[in-house]
This record gives structure tokens, C-alpha cells and sequence, in this order.
């Protein structure tokens, strides 16, 4: 065998396999892949049988590993010098993981996350991926096309970015300036999102590209996905393609529906935690203030549901929200606009009960949760909520708004035996999350109701002078 076919095979090895093959050479394995490949191919020039006999070994071995994957699948990058393709080498399987897409369920892995790392000071890479399709994957793709759509797959093939990271799942991410050719076609990728930052690129929204229209759906044949991109300093990136199956938002809601409502009790759980009097604070809360209608569509919920990561008690509407994620997925709960994943998702059972309730009038927007965890329409100023008092806007500025009833009271006045007291309650916004993010209660406070209690006969008022005035602190009168 020439040496040059030993340099091609040398070449297609990974890192595992030029770690085995320095091993045997007594040369040192430590390194980047460039430097291992560098001492690989000056131990083809000792012309020693043994090295050469290893290096056969190693080639056959890669190619049976591939075989039991499928046979299918390559992966090479090139580099492009003056409009010549240097010599190809593998792409570099790693172990990066990529976060679940709520939409798609994953049926078959084309190619693993593959690391797109530049091996040169070359402004533009270009990598070549190519894997071919089992008979069934073939079946499976194609009897399940749209044929009233040309570009509709149920089932479809599609490729991912991300960036090389191994230390926690990763998400969509493209790298700078992304082309990508399947079979010799460019592929349409999600429009650049415009920024008005100066010497910043634009970014293209981190979702999958579907790439079955351009695919070779044959097993006879393989397809080749060519990808180009620009590196970044201190940043590299992997490639995946998988063949999955796309989901509506239908799909997710009918799955949340299987999973149950969630309990009760948990609910009043909750609700008796953020009633619960502390002796060290100066404001005891007496009662809840949630709406009914959902802080998306702005009307009554239908299949109240929340995330069991948040803390609010404010639901949303699971069906608009799945919708809205369908059309653009952003998966930001939109109580308190932190990152959520759908399956933290539940349909939240008390809430389901309350709004299925008879007590509860059409023309009500909001209920008040009491500390023994029932619940009544809230009424203000003794006349029912009909949403005149507070918009929605309003509420739902202010995330999960509840309002708290709190009876302050002043001073104790003592006029001879008459002691007469003046009772203010104040009706406090307070944001339900405020627990922790460790902000303060909104300053907005107004006295909805002055009124006397009830006093004994009065008596001759005596002089100011003569009057005693205790020094007791603020009385807190619990309802």
C-alpha cells in the first residue's frame, strides 16, 4: 500500500482513533486534533509494517463502526484554497446535547451533533455532511407527505445548530453568516433578525430548518449537506440532523389534557402559604386577588394552566398560549415573562373548578381567595367587579396583581373612658412574585373606606393638655 493512501486514511481518522494510533507509536496523544494528525502522519514516514498494519487496522474498524450505524453517514470538511479543495477529513462527534423541541417528536438521529470547528486562519469554513436513508425512514417520510402541499412533511429530515458545549443542554443557534446546500441546492434559512446596534450582525431566530423538500427521499442514493460559516473568537458550534415528526399545538394540549389537571390541594396549598401571618411583618395580608380572564387574549380562560416552576397563582390560558408558541416559540410565561419548558406545564385543577362554577358570573374578572382556601367574586365598595374599577392592562402590567385588604390603625385617643380609635383600610398592589425578587410593594396605595367604630355616649372632651396619649405601636387587625 502507498504511502499516500496511508495519509488518506490517517486523514478520515477521529480523535479516538489518532489517539490509538500515537499510543502504539510511542508518540504523545495530547494536543488538538491538527497536531495529532501532524505526528500520525510523520510516523508514516518511519515506513515501519507494524505502524502500517495498525493504521489498516483502524481504518477498517472505522469504516465497520460505521457500517452498524447505518452505513450511511459521513462527515467531511474541506477548506477552499484559491478554488481547490484541500484534503477532506472527518467531522468530530461529540457529546453535546440539544434541548427537546416541544413541537417535534424525534424519530431517528441522521447525524449525531458534530463539532463545525475551523482547522485553519481561513475566514469562511466549509464542512460536507452526507447520509443516506433506510428503506423504512424512506417509507416513513413519504407516506406521510401532504400531497396537497408540495413542501408539507408531518415527518420531515431536519438539521440543527448549536453551539459546542457540553456542560448543560444547548439551544438553537446558528453560527455567523450560515449557508446551507443540500444536493447541491441552497437552502432557505430563517430570515436575519434586523439590529440597530452598529458593527453588530444580525442574528437569525435559533429554530430548525426542515430540508426534506430538497432531500434525496430514495434509499438508493445518499444526500449531501454542505455547510459554510464564518468562525468566531472563543466560539464553535455543532451540527445535527434528525428526522422528526411535527407536532400542533393541538398535539401538546391533547398530551397536557392526558397528563391530568393538578391537584386541589396543592393549589390551597399555596394559597394558605402566601396568607400565612408573620409575626415579624408590620402588613398581614387577609385575601387574594386573581383574574379570571388570561393576560394574552385579555378574556376569560378556558383551560387555566401554569408552569409548576413559577410561584404566581395567576394562570394563563394553555390553549392561546401553545398557539402563540406554534407561530413564534419563545416559551416565556407571560405572568412573569421567566423561561419555561412545556413539560412544567399543568392544567391547574382549582382554577379549572372555579371557573366552571356557578357562583361565578359571566361578567366577573376576578375572585378573591380567602386564607382557608375558598374563594367568593370579588366585590369592591360593595358593588360586583364588572372590570370598571381596573383593565386588564392594568392587572396584567403588574403580573399576578392580588389585592390585600389591610386595617391599619392609628394611635388609641383616651378621653376620660372613652377611647375612640380611627380605622383606615387601604388596598395594597402587591406583585404575588415579589417573594422573590425581593421588590417592594407598589406605592400606590388608596383609601377605599374611613369609618369610626362604634364608640360608647360621648363625654365632655377636656382640655388638650389633660388628654393621654399611650405610646402603643400600630395595631394590625386581622380579618
Amino acid at each position: 500500500m502507498s504511502d499516500q493512501e496511508l495519509r488518506s486514511m490517517v486523514l478520515a481518522f477521529r480523535v479516538s482513533e489518532l489517539t490509538m494510533l500515537l499510543s502504539f507509536g510511542g508518540k504523545s496523544s495530547a494536543g488538538r486534533k491538527q497536531d495529532l494528525q501532524q505526528r500520525a502522519l510523520d510516523l508514516i514516514k518511519m515506513k515501519n509494517p507494524a505502524i502500517n498494519a495498525k493504521i489498516k487496522e483502524l481504518y477498517k474498524a472505522r469504516n465497520l463502526e460505521t457500517s452498524a450505524l447505518g452505513g450511511q453517514n459521513t462527515y467531511s470538511k474541506t477548506q477552499s484554497h484559491g478554488g481547490q479543495s484541500a484534503a477532506s477529513e472527518f467531522l468530530t462527534q461529540t457529546d453535546v446535547k440539544l434541548k427537546k423541541l416541544p413541537f417535534y417528536d424525534v424519530l431517528a438521529e441522521l447525524i449525531k451533533p458534530s463539532g463545525l470547528v475551523p482547522s485553519s486562519v481561513d475566514r469562511f469554513q466549509e464542512g460536507l455532511v452526507q447520509f443516506r436513508l433506510t428503506p423504512q425512514q424512506a417509507t416513513e417520510i413519504v407516506s406521510n407527505r401532504d400531497l396537497r402541499k408540495s413542501d408539507s412533511y408531518p415527518v420531515q429530515i431536519q438539521i440543527r445548530f448549536a453551539l459546542f458545549e457540553t456542560t448543560s443542554e444547548q439551544d438553537d443557534c446558528f453560527p455567523s453568516n450560515t449557508g446551507v446546500k443540500v444536493n447541491g441546492k441552497a437552502v432557505q434559512l430563517p430570515n436575519p433578525i434586523p439590529t440597530n446596534k452598529p458593527g453588530v450582525e444580525p442574528k437569525r431566530p435559533p429554530r430548525p430548518v426542515d430540508i426534506s423538500p430538497y432531500c434525496n427521499l430514495s434509499p438508493i442514493g445518499s444526500n449531501s449537506i454542505t455547510v459554510s460559516w464564518t468562525p468566531e473568537m472563543y466560539k464553535n458550534y455543532v451540527v445535527a440532523a434528525y428526522i422528526v415528526r411535527k407536532l400542533s399545538s393541538q398535539d401538546l394540549l391533547q398530551r397536557m389534557q392526558k397528563k391530568g389537571p393538578w391537584p386541589i390541594d396543592y393549589t390551597k396549598g399555596l394559597i394558605k402559604d402566601k396568607l400565612k401571618v408573620d409575626r415579624d411583618s408590620e402588613i398581614a395580608l387577609t385575601s387574594l386577588r386573581v383574574s379570571v380572564n388570561c393576560p394574552l387574549g385579555k378574556v376569560r380562560m378556558v383551560i387555566p394552566c401554569r408552569p409548576t416552576t413559577c410561584s404566581h397563582l395567576q394562570c394563563f390560558d394553555a390553549s392561546l398560549f401553545l398557539q402563540m408558541n406554534e407561530r413564534k416559540p419563545t416559551w416565556m410565561c407571560p405572568v412573569c415573562d421567566k423561561t419555561i419548558l412545556y413539560d412544567n406545564l399543568v392544567i391547574d385543577g382549582y382554577f379549572t373548578k372555579v371557573l366552571d362554577s356557578r357562583l361565578l358570573p359571566s361578567d366577573f374578572t376576578e375572585v378573591e381567595m380567602k386564607i382557608d382556601g375558598s374563594w367568593e367574586p370579588k366585590i369592591i365598595c360593595g358593588k360586583p367587579n364588572f372590570g370598571s374599577t381596573a383593565t386588564n392592562k392594568e392587572i396584567f402590567d403588574l403580573e399576578d396583581v392580588e389585592e390585600v385588604s389591610v386595617v391599619k390603625a392609628t394611635p388609641a385617643v383616651t378621653v376620660g373612658t372613652e377611647v375612640k380609635t380611627k380605622h383606615v383600610e387601604e388596598v395594597l398592589l402587591i406583585d404575588s412574585d415579589s417573594d422573590e425578587t425581593g421588590t417592594h410593594a407598589s406605592s400606590a396605595i388608596s383609601a377605599i373606606h374611613s369609618a369610626n367604630r362604634p364608640t360608647t355616649p360621648a363625654l365632655p372632651v377636656p382640655p388638650e393638655s389633660s388628654m393621654v396619649r399611650p405610646s402603643s405601636p400600630d395595631i394590625i387587625v386581622l380579618d
